[in-house]
């Protein structure tokens, strides 16, 4: 079994990438991407005394909102385009199981956007380093993570669409990225809130979404911070937790989903 379901996986990701690298929307964003990495370079020279900062910052910011951009230019279509051009049928007509398809896809969109993690990274790298910008180990966490958190939201993506259309998998998997990243102030909020319905409703949110804080080590990069490995263990426990749950829950969803 495993001779044949590592293969077929193998197949759907690099058909996945494949016609992700054809994509002109893609190659822009990459390229819109390194673009912006250079105007901040403007932007750097004119912060006075913020140059590293305003690099640093902005560097962090622009990998991160463009893998959400792309995590969600690629997930909102990757099972409905499938759908309306009957190409699911085909593939699991043949000795391909609803998982190894699933699974396929998700590893597609991991090698596309590792592809493009790569290029904005090394964007980033260079303009950091031609700018005299000394770097640390922190810096490469808070990369590794940052693509850590890509990983998170395709297999959330992939989860949303399982089961929804393209604008409801859009707006869900935004909300995630917002508030993940706004997981401690939810509990705080809740701690305070004065009503028990607000309370309830915001505790919810907190155990229901991933802390994507507890992957996030941009802050510590940028006043060069040491975090310390019970912390980077921590966040590497959450980021493949909640991964392999959404990629779990995906795979029940379309196991019992009727696409005839």
């Amino acid at each position: 079994m495993n001779t044949i379901f590592i293969p077929q996986v193998k197949a759907l990701a690099v058909n996945v990438w494949r016609e992700a690298t054809r994509d002109r929307l893609i190659l822009m964003l990459v390229g819109s991407g390194v673009l912006m990495m250079l105007v901040s370079l403007v932007f750097g020279q004119m912060a006075v005394g913020g140059q590293a900062r305003v690099l640093q910052d902005m560097g962090f910011w622009i990998i991160g909102i463009w893998g959400l951009i792309a995590v969600l230019y690629l997930g909102s279509g990757i099972i409905k385009h499938e759908l309306q051009r009957k190409t699911v049928y085909l593939v699991l007509s043949r000795p391909v199981g609803r998982p190894t398809f699933l699974l396929g896809k998700y590893f597609g969109m991991i090698l596309v956007l590792m592809t493009a993690f790569l290029l904005l990274s090394a964007a980033w790298l260079l303009i950091v380093i031609s700018a005299g910008i000394s770097l640390t180990g922190t810096h490469f966490w808070a990369l590794g993570f940052i693509f850590g958190e890509w990983m998170l939201l395709s297999a959330m993506s992939l989860f949303f669409a399982s089961f929804t259309s393209p604008m409801l998998h859009n707006f869900f998997l935004v909300s995630v990225s917002f508030l993940g990243h706004w997981s401690n102030e939810l509990k705080i909020f809740a701690d305070n809130a004065k009503t028990e319905t607000l309370k309830f409703v915001l505790n919810t949110l907190y155990y229901l979404l991933p802390n994507l804080e507890a992957i996030n080590f941009r802050e510590a990069a940028l006043y060069n911070d040491v975090v310390s490995q019970a912390v980077i263990w921590q966040g590497a426990v959450v980021l493949l937790g909640w991964t392999a749950t959404a990629l779990v829950a995906a795979n029940l969803i379309f196991m019992h989903r009727r696409l005839l």
